[in-house]
């Protein structure tokens, strides 16, 4: 099978169930299961990179424990200090896996970073996609998909536009085939997913303005979520974070700049809107 064919097949399969989750599900518990999974995967990948594949298992098992029930406390807890100590004792938790594992003591306070800042990294950003359904009322899941679409459009016309007219390196040392003009292209993405999927469908009473606003700076914190994750992969000398999903790569590949333009969605559309 090729590599698009792959792709299209993956993509098959996961966005019926994804559309259905978001749009389909009136509740919200589709969603936190799809964020409980993927951002569970997607930690383990981060794990695995800074770790080394096969190794470290009882540190990954904890920290992803943790991770999923940081999750899960964020979206259905009615109190901050229950997320606090869900974290507060997590943390202690993974420090103790850490110190016992007497073998790999010589590389404690690496591992111990690296388990510390997957939760910051990826838990903490990723428990932002639930709370579009919990928290904006019935143009929550409309708002989700926004998200989303910022996020993927903006990928794949940055991609289409970096193919057509990319001349100018973008950030090299980072990533070499990224163009300026495809950054261009990104920045159109994330405009067709707000005025598009937003205001035209979605969320009719969307001003032009925070179409505007959000397009561009959705865009543009995930194209910055996709240089972070590919200049982590870089520091590890990876290609992908992981092979779970056929054609595309691991699901921190899929989900990074996602991890940076949910948050900011939620917070624009909760604090300014």
């Amino acid at each position: 099978m090729s590599n698009l064919a792959a792709r299209l097949a993956t993509a098959a399969v996961l966005v019926p169930g994804l559309l259905y989750a978001v749009l389909g599900d009136d509740t919200l518990w589709g969603v936190l299961a799809l964020t409980v999974v993927g951002g569970g995967i997607a930690l383990d990948e981060y794990l695995r990179m800074a770790l080394g594949a096969g190794r470290h298992i009882a540190v990954r098992f904890v920290t992803g424990l943790v991770g999923s029930s940081a999750i899960v406390a964020v979206t259905l807890g009615d109190h901050p200090l229950r997320v606090s100590a869900v974290l507060s004792v997590g943390v202690v938790g993974i420090a103790i896996t850490v110190l016992f594992q007497r073998a790999q003591l010589s590389g404690a306070a690496r591992h111990l970073a690296a388990a510390v800042s997957g939760l910051a990294y990826v838990t903490l950003l990723v428990s932002a996609v639930p709370l579009f359904k919990r928290d904006l009322e019935s143009p929550g899941a409309g708002w989700l998909l926004v998200a989303l679409g910022i996020a993927f459009l903006s990928d794949t016309v940055a991609y289409a536009f970096g193919r057509m007219f990319g001349r100018h390196p973008l950030y090299p040392q980072v990533s070499p085939n990224k163009t300026v003009e495809g950054s261009v292209g990104g920045l159109v993405g994330g405009c067709l997913a707000t005025f598009g999927l937003g205001m035209a469908w979605l969320v009719p009473g969307l001003h032009w303005s925070h179409a505007l606003v959000l397009g561009v700076l959705g865009s543009a914190v995930g194209q910055c979520g996709d240089l972070v994750e590919s200049a982590i992969k870089r520091t590890y000398g990876v290609k992908d974070s992981g092979s779970v999903l056929p054609g595309h790569g691991g699901m921190l590949d899929r989900i990074d700049a996602l991890l940076f333009v949910a948050p900011i969605v939620y917070f624009y559309v909760t604090f300014v809107l």
